[in-house]
């Protein structure tokens, strides 16, 4: 029986074996051009602004809900970008949002304003003393 499994094993690596593609010369060098063309394109900065805010959304979203699940609904309900500030910290794609009594530090891999994206880290901190008092979990059936 492991025979079987053997010779399968060797005619599916020969088959494939001639199937490889080939080698060829020149396209690295056509990846990085292509990649500084992107990269050097002018976008319309309000493209920009749209893809940033919605990456500083998502991310509040995800946040919001990881730490909050049981009651997600009642900050989730007014999480629109009317009602949050945001501040990008120098020459970084890191970026500090506030929303409500919460404060959270958002660091991006890339450009938010160019690229959709998660956070890569974040840091999330409560302002509210009173935090727990007003924020009870909701009793449990």
């Amino acid at each position: 029986m492991n025979r079987r499994y053997l010779i399968c094993f060797l005619g599916i690596t020969l088959v494939a074996g001639g199937l490889q593609a080939e080698e060829q010369k020149g396209i690295v060098a056509e990846f990085r051009a292509v990649e500084e063309a992107i990269r050097n394109q002018d976008q319309d900065p309000k493209i920009l602004k749209e893809t940033l805010e919605a990456n500083i959304i998502r991310a509040m979203k995800g946040s919001i809900s990881r730490r909050f699940f049981e009651t997600k609904g009642k900050y989730l309900a007014d999480l629109k970008i009317e009602n949050l500030a945001y501040e990008k910290f120098e020459n970084t794609n890191t970026f500090y949002v506030k929303y409500k009594s919460f404060i959270v530090r958002f660091d991006f891999l890339r450009d938010p304003e160019r690229f959709i994206q998660e956070p890569v880290y974040e840091k999330f901190l409560i302002m509210d003393d009173k935090f727990d008092q007003d924020h009870e979990k909701p009793a449990s059936p």
